[in-house]
């Protein structure tokens, strides 16, 4: 009997959701399941918080501005998409700081630096030492990354190195992220082995038992060694250019979802209302939106669940670009970037050197820093107009750096709210959330950042897995037809 054709809705159309209709259409077409997808955007462009502006020999990120290969996923879909040509890895000489009584001073990356830091006093160095006698936790509750991170290595270490780093990436306080969703693999390596630096090490015998398996079967034992973080050539908005031009379905900008109304009865079971007047019949919708979006839309079918919705905190920030006449810096710095403890008087979240970290996005004679303004911390400065912004932005590079020079170029991007912040229990709370929608609202899914991780792979994983789902339940109901 032949297959009818499913329609789906995906309401996003940031790399969340237009990845859940690219791989949709990836998996139905391999299960032989028919399906028509659209995706719906609120905002006039597609890419969510992907931003990319290419303004003459510049290439200017407002968002992310590259993502890390230790995660695959995002890799991969690159080279699925036939951008792996396009991928671009990180400068080999960048080094990372942490600023330190007004100055950069770099994060130790071996024995001897960690020696020698000055971001550590000597009792919070031995401290770190103690790490692998440490006894680890039996409870396997959920906890704040800075109550795991304080057992395993000190206070110093989290509050001089670990919570800036983490609060220039999250926009959050280590002391209210959930360990769970932000570094998961950390909570197994001490349940598993009894410390991170046992675990590190049973990692490492595993691969090389790997390596030496592979070997022994004839088969390739070296493995493509890949940079930390890459970007694509042209800007991250290639990936979704791309992802959009994959798309066999329809497509929709500058379109909000006012309603999602459901009657099972239909054989088209959901009706979403939409703000140019039409409405749009769908078999299955996904939602791959911000949390509080979410409970826009699902408050009249569960208020409960709305409000656990939009208890998800979003910090709000603003990153800055400048771009100034390399002859004009007087001591140049050799780093991908700064990050900015609580302690600093520094107004900033962080600073990242692009020009340092990605050569091709901007002139040889010109070095171009990016500041981010806001977050947890100064999260009202984030909303300071353009001009006093920029002006703020200039007095801490000249503080920082030394640089009195006019920019010689400069862009503003807002990003309010931006990123959604990861309590204690968020995992338990998503996981108690989608199991009250199913029999409520059947053929419904969430995706998204604000459900199980932040970074570009983890979106491309849950939509990954949400159109599995999909697909799979599409073949059940057929087959139970």
């Amino acid at each position: 009997m032949q297959q009818e054709n499913r329609k789906i809705v995906i309401v996003g159309g940031g790399i969340s959701g237009l990845t859940t209709a690219y791989y949709l259409e990836q998996q139905a077409n391999q299960k032989g399941q028919a399906i028509h997808t659209t995706v719906i955007e609120e905002a006039p462009i597609l890419g969510g918080k992907i931003a990319t502006e290419r303004s003459g020999n510049f290439i200017t990120e407002g968002g992310p501005e590259s993502f890390v290969t230790r995660k695959r996923e995002a890799w991969e879909l690159c080279q699925e998409l036939g951008l792996g040509d396009q991928l671009v890895g990180t400068t080999e000489r960048g080094k990372n700081y942490i600023l330190h009584n007004g100055r950069p001073e770099i994060v130790p990356m071996g024995p001897g630096a960690a020696i020698r830091t000055p971001l550590l006093t000597l009792k919070g160095k031995l401290r770190v030492l103690r790490e692998p006698f440490v006894p680890p936790r039996t409870d396997r509750a959920d906890e704040t990354l800075g109550d795991f991170l304080r057992r395993r290595v000190g206070a110093e270490m989290v509050d001089n190195v670990v919570a800036p780093a983490m609060g220039s990436v999250y926009l959050s306080d280590v002391n209210k992220m959930s360990t769970q969703v932000v570094f998961g693999q950390f909570a197994d390596m001490e349940r598993e082995h009894g410390s991170l630096v046992k675990g590190m090490f049973a990692l490492m015998k595993q691969r090389r038992t790997e390596r030496k398996l592979a070997a022994e079967n004839g088969q390739p034992v070296k493995k493509e060694k890949l940079p930390a973080f890459v970007t694509l050539r042209k800007g991250l908005i290639s990936m979704i250019e791309t992802l959009a031009e994959k798309l066999s379905g329809d497509v929709m900008t500058g379109t909000a979802v006012n309603r999602i109304r459901h009657n099972a009865t239909q054989t088209l079971s959901y009706q979403l209302d939409l703000s140019n007047g039409q409405t749009v019949m769908a078999d299955v919708v996904v939602l791959a939106i911000p949390t509080f979006a979410m409970a826009d839309l699902l408050a009249e079918y569960d208020t409960a669940v709305a409000q656990q919705l939009r208890a998800v905190q979003y910090n709000s920030v603003t990153t800055v670009s400048v771009a100034f006449n390399k002859s004009d810096i007087l001591e140049p710095f050799d780093g991908f970037g700064v990050v900015v403890p609580d302690r600093e008087a520094s107004k900033l979240l962080a600073i990242e050197a692009v020009s340092n970290k990605f050569g091709h996005r901007s002139p040889d004679d010109q070095v171009v820093l990016r500041a981010f303004v806001g977050g947890y911390r100064h999260e009202a400065l984030s909303q300071l107009p353009d001009g006093e912004l920029l002006r703020l932005v200039r007095d801490e590079l000249a503080a920082i750096f030394g640089i009195q020079a006019a920019p010689t170029f400069h862009r503003i991007f807002r990003w309010q709210p931006a990123n959604p912040q990861y309590p204690v229990g968020h995992l338990e709370m998503v996981a108690a959330i989608e199991g009250k929608l199913q029999p409520l609202l059947p053929n419904l899914y969430l995706t998204g950042s604000g459900m199980r991780g932040i970074g570009i792979p983890d979106c491309i994983r849950q939509a990954r897995e949400t159109a599995g789902q999909v697909v799979e339940q599409l073949q059940k109901q057929h087959a139970a037809a």
